[in-house]
């Protein structure tokens, strides 16, 4: 296979990164100002790169450049990278999104008790990120792996970046049914408070939907319990003193929608709702004992090292 100069490399490099960006063919003067090159330079170029078969062009004022799928392979990069595949976005430490995207991720010498390396083949402006850096990779479109690493060196010929992992997490693709308890306690609204405080330290919970005729009035929690007996008001029915109104999920919806409408209402618990009935309640206890389930399988007896 051909071997390309920098200047050729960088080039069909950024007319990947732009084609795949726009989905259309590409003009000269728009990959000269992404690699702040001279359009003639680019222009010059062009030839040799179609000589090997890495770009089709097309003439006219309409016309432009497309890369071939021989492109694609030269540079390591899988073909038509967002028309079979989702390329994974990356951010800084700021949350900010990069113009970078990864199109390959693989783990480097993870044997090592010091530290997990991670190679990243990416399309985009890798000199515009810092050695040093913090990085977030993901999430990836399947396993919805996230990473945070620090960026250890980068390879701007071949498009490559090497971090060094910080954190690393993957949250399954489960509906909330599977990790919900389904021991739902439920209270009806003329329920005292003192009555209440008996019934959620006797089943070991911290919160009970109150209930009536199978529609959800309300959510009485031990931290009402708690304020309510500072106030004396023991005697209050549950539907007074209740503070809120439950925040609810569908039992088909996904842990992560879980995860981010907890932390967008900042709550620690959800019912579980299937068919507009309370089926359950998730906690964010549950959603870590999920992720902590390989870990539990690992260290049961029966799995010999």
């Amino acid at each position: 296979m051909e071997s390309l100069n920098p200047t050729q490399r960088e080039i069909l490099t950024a007319l990947i990164q732009l084609y795949e960006k726009k989905r259309d063919l590409v003009k000269s003067k728009e990959i000269g100002e992404l690699i702040n090159r001279d359009e003639g330079t680019v222009r010059n170029i062009m030839p040799a790169l179609r000589a090997m078969g890495l770009v089709e062009a097309i003439a006219g004022p309409k016309g432009g450049y497309m890369p071939a799928r021989k492109a694609y392979e030269i540079l390591g990069l899988p073909p038509m990278v967002t028309r079979k595949t989702r390329a994974v976005p990356v951010y800084n430490a700021e949350g900010s999104k990069l113009d970078l995207i990864v199109t390959d991720i693989v783990f480097k010498d993870v044997f090592n008790e010091e530290i997990c390396l991670v190679l990243l083949k990416a399309i985009g402006n890798i000199s515009a990120i810092e050695t040093g850096s913090i990085i977030y990779v993901g999430p990836t479109p399947a396993g919805r792996l996230m990473i945070e690493g620090k960026v250890i060196g980068r390879d701007e010929l071949h498009g490559e970046l090497l971090i060094g992992v910080v954190t690393m997490v993957s949250i399954p693709k489960e509906p909330i049914k599977n990790i919900a308890s389904r021991k739902l306690v439920t209270v009806s609204p003329d329920l005292s408070v003192r009555e209440a405080a008996k019934l959620l330290y006797r089943e070991g919970i911290r919160a009970a939907p109150i209930v009536k005729d199978g529609e959800v009035l309300g959510l009485i929690t031990t931290s009402d319990i708690a304020r309510l007996y500072v106030e004396g008001m023991y005697n209050l029915s549950v539907m007074d003193a209740a503070s809120r109104v439950p925040a609810v999920i569908d039992a088909n919806a996904d842990i992560l929608d879980a995860m981010e409408k907890m932390e967008t209402e900042r709550i620690g618990r959800l019912l579980v709702m299937e068919n507009g009935k309370p089926i359950g309640m998730v906690t964010r206890t549950d959603i870590l004992l999920r992720l902590l389930k390989p870990f539990k399988i690992l260290r049961q007896p029966s799995i010999k090292a």
